[in-house]
C-alpha cells in the first residue's frame, strides 16, 4: 500500500509539473535568389531554394507550394510580383510573400529583389526616348566608303523622324518597325524549348546611310515628333569615320597562353584561336573590336587588347606554299609547310571519314609536292585546293577510328600541325585486359575561389566536385593510371590559367567535374539530371559514354548531351569535356552528392566510360 501510494504521488507530482509542450520556433534561410544582383524575368517564375524549420512546416510562396525535404531543405518555383519601384538602372523592385505553416503556427515573411523586365513598348502617353533598348550604332566605327550603317533606337510608338549626320548633307528618314520579343535563351537551352510571349514591341524606329565621303568623328542625331506630344532629339550614338583606303592598315596578334580569339561579330561567336605574330589586314573598326579581313566577303573580329598596330605602310600579309610535308613521331604525326608569312588559318575536324580540314588565308598554292613519311601511314591522304583567291585549303585524311587531339603553332616560318596518334593498346595477359595502365589523365575539380552554385542546405559546389575528383583519382591510380590534378583542395587557381596546367602534363583525356544548376526562369523541379559537355569532335565518343553511364548508374533524369563552348572544353591537345553528374539546386540530388557511396557511384561511371574506351580506340 505504502509503494502504491508512492507511485501514484510521483506521477502527480510529474504531471503537475511537467513544462507546457512547446512547438518548435519557425525559421527561414534563403539561398536563391539573391537580393543583390537583379534578375531577368521573361514571364516566367523563379525558383526559391532553402532551408525551413520545422521540417515538417508548409510553405507557400506566392501562392505555390515548395517541395521540402525530410531535412527541412526546399525548393519552390513562384510567380514573382513586379512592383513599380525602380532602381537607377530602370530594375524594377519584385517581392515574395512567404507564409509557412507549422502546428498551430502562421508565419510571414517579404523578400524583395530587383528583376529586369523584357523590354515592352514604351509609353503612348509621354515623349521618350527608352535607354535600356541596344541602340545602334553603340560604339565608334571607322568603316570604309561604301558601307552602310544602320541607326535604330526605341522610342515613343506613334511617331515620324529623321536623323542627320554631321559632314553629310541632307536627312536620311527613320521607319517605326516592330518585332516580337524574342526567345529567353535559358528556357531554350535548358528548359521547354524556343517559347516566347508573344507581345509585340512597337515604336523601333531604323534607318540608314551609305558612307560616301570622309567623315571623322562624326555625330548622328535623331529627330522624333509626334502629333500630340510634341518632339524630342538624341544624339547618344557612336560617332562615325571613314577609314583612309589610301594606307592599308595591318595588326598582328599578341602572345596569349589561351591563345587570340577570332569572333564572328563584335564580342560574338568563336571562329578562330590565333598564336601570336598573326597578321591581318584592317577594314574597320567597330569599338573597341578592329574587323580583319580573311578573304572577299570574309571577316574576323579581334580585340584591340590582343593585338598590336604596326607602322603605316606595314605590307599586307601574303604568303605561299609550295611543298607540304609529314613526319611521324611515336605519339604524333605533325603536317607542316613553309610560309613567309604568319597568316591566319581555321582548323576544322570531320568524322566519317576522319579527317582535319586546313583553310590558310592569305596564301596562294604553289604546291607540286607533298612528302609522305614512310614510317607512318597514319596520315592516309593530303589533298589541297585553291578554293578562292588567297585560300589555301589541305583535308587531311587520317587513319584511326576517332580524333585524339591536335595542336597547332609556328615555328619560325613553318606552319606546324601535330596530330596525335590513338592511344597504343596496352598488351593483354593472358585474361587480363588493363588498358587504363600508364594513361596520363588530368582531372579538374570545377571552381575555387567563387564557390560554384550553392545547394539548397548551402553546400557548395566546388567542396563536393573536389570529393568526387578525389575518389574517380583514387580509381584511376588502383588501376595504374597517372593522375594530376589542375589544383589542390581550395587552391585558388582562375579558369583561365587551367589549360596551361593541363597541357603541362601533355594527357591523353581531360576531364572537368562540375555539378549543375539552371539560370533563373527555367523550372529545376522538371529540368535537371546528368548531362555532360565537349567542344571538338574528339571528345563527343568519350562523352556519350560518360553521359550514357550516367543515365544508368545514377538513374536521374537525362539533362542532355551538349556541344557547348566551355573554356575547360576548349582544349584541342586532348581529348576535353565536362562533366555535371548530378543538380546542386534540387534537395534530393544535393543530399546525393553529399553521400560517399552516391560520389563513388559517379566516379566509378566515369571510369568504366574511360575504360570503355581504351579498349575501344586505343590501337
Amino acid at each position: 500500500m505504502k509503494l502504491k501510494l508512492v507511485l501514484i504521488f510521483g506521477i502527480t507530482f510529474l504531471f503537475l509539473f511537467r513544462p507546457a509542450s512547446t512547438e518548435e520556433k519557425i525559421n527561414l534561410k534563403l539561398f536563391q535568389p539573391s537580393s543583390r544582383e537583379p534578375v531577368e524575368l521573361y514571364g516566367k517564375p523563379l525558383y526559391l531554394i532553402g532551408t525551413v524549420s520545422p521540417s515538417n512546416a508548409r510553405v507557400h510562396i506566392n501562392g505555390s507550394e515548395a517541395k521540402i525535404d525530410d531535412d527541412g531543405a526546399f525548393i519552390c518555383y513562384a510567380p514573382v510580383i513586379v512592383l513599380d519601384q525602380k532602381d537607377t538602372l530602370g530594375n524594377n523592385k519584385g517581392k515574395f510573400d512567404i507564409r509557412i505553416r507549422s502546428g498551430s503556427q502562421t508565419k510571414e515573411f517579404e523578400r524583395f529583389i530587383w528583376v529586369k523586365l523584357p523590354p515592352q513598348t514604351s509609353s503612348p502617353k509621354k515623349m521618350e526616348i527608352d535607354h535600356t533598348w541596344g541602340i545602334t550604332p553603340s560604339q565608334n566605327q571607322v568603316l570604309p566608303e561604301g558601307e552602310t550603317i544602320t541607326v535604330e533606337l526605341k522610342a515613343t510608338p506613334g511617331c515620324t523622324g529623321y536623323f542627320t549626320v554631321s559632314g553629310l548633307s541632307g536627312r536620311y528618314s527613320l521607319s517605326e518597325t516592330s518585332l516580337i520579343n524574342s526567345f529567353y535563351w535559358g528556357e531554350a537551352v535548358f528548359g521547354d524549348g524556343f517559347r516566347t510571349s508573344g507581345d509585340r514591341i512597337e515604336g523601333i524606329y531604323k534607318g540608314s546611310f551609305i558612307l560616301n565621303r570622309e567623315l571623322s568623328n562624326s555625330e548622328i542625331r535623331v529627330y522624333l515628333q509626334n502629333p500630340q506630344l510634341g518632339s524630342v532629339s538624341y544624339s547618344g550614338f557612336g560617332r562615325v569615320s571613314t577609314l583612309n583606303n589610301t594606307t592599308r592598315r595591318v595588326i598582328q596578334t599578341k602572345y596569349d597562353p589561351n591563345l587570340v580569339i577570332g569572333r564572328t561579330s563584335p564580342g560574338g561567336g568563336y571562329k578562330m584561336f590565333l598564336p601570336e605574330g598573326v597578321r591581318f589586314e584592317v577594314t574597320g573598326k567597330k569599338g573597341s573590336w578592329y574587323r580583319a579581313k580573311l578573304a572577299e566577303g570574309e571577316s574576323v573580329y579581334l580585340s584591340e587588347y590582343n593585338v598590336y598596330t604596326l607602322p603605316a605602310g606595314t605590307p599586307v600579309p601574303q604568303s605561299s606554299v609550295r611543298v607540304v610535308r609529314t613526319r611521324d613521331e611515336d605519339k604524333y604525326s605533325w603536317v607542316e609547310f613553309e610560309s613567309s608569312e604568319k597568316v591566319p588559318f581555321l582548323i576544322s575536324q570531320f568524322e566519317d571519314p576522319q579527317r582535319i580540314e586546313l583553310l590558310v588565308y592569305n596564301t596562294t598554292s604553289d604546291i607540286d609536292w607533298v612528302f609522305y613519311d614512310r614510317e607512318s601511314d597514319f596520315i592516309k591522304e593530303i589533298k589541297h585546293s585553291q578554293i578562292k583567291d588567297g585560300v589555301l585549303k589541305l583535308e587531311i585524311l587520317l587513319n584511326q577510328k576517332t580524333h585524339w587531339g591536335y595542336k597547332q603553332e609556328y615555328k619560325g616560318n613553318i606552319f606546324r600541325l601535330r596530330i596525335n596518334k590513338p592511344a597504343k593498346r596496352n598488351a593483354k595477359i593472358l585474361f587480363w585486359d588493363n588498358q587504363l595502365e600508364d594513361r596520363i589523365i588530368v582531372l579538374d575539380p570545377g571552381h575555387t575561389s567563387d564557390y560554384g552554385a550553392t545547394g539548397v542546405r548551402g553546400t557548395r559546389e566546388k567542396d563536393v566536385n573536389f570529393d568526387i575528383t578525389l575518389k574517380l583519382q583514387e580509381l584511376l591510380e588502383d588501376a595504374g593510371a597517372k593522375v594530376y590534378l589542375t589544383h589542390l583542395r581550395d587552391q585558388d587557381l582562375p579558369l583561365t590559367d587551367r589549360k596551361k596546367v593541363v597541357n603541362s602534363h601533355n594527357p591523353e583525356i581531360s576531364i572537368s567535374i562540375h555539378n549543375n544548376a539552371v539560370p533563373q526562369g527555367v523550372n529545376p523541379m522538371i529540368h535537371n539530371g546528368s548531362s555532360v559537355y565537349y567542344y571538338y569532335p574528339q571528345a563527343r565518343t568519350l562523352s556519350k559514354m560518360i553521359h550514357r553511364n550516367f543515365l544508368e548508374d545514377l538513374e536521374l533524369n537525362d539533362f542532355g548531351l551538349y556541344w557547348d563552348n566551355l573554356y575547360m572544353c576548349r582544349i584541342p591537345e586532348s581529348i576535353s569535356l565536362l562533366v555535371e553528374p548530378a543538380f546542386m539546386i534540387v534537395p534530393e540530388q544535393e543530399k546525393l552528392l553529399l553521400d560517399e557511396d552516391f560520389q563513388y557511384l559517379i566516379a566509378e561511371s566515369i571510369y568504366d566510360a574511360l575504360e570503355q574506351f581504351y579498349k575501344e580506340y586505343s590501337e
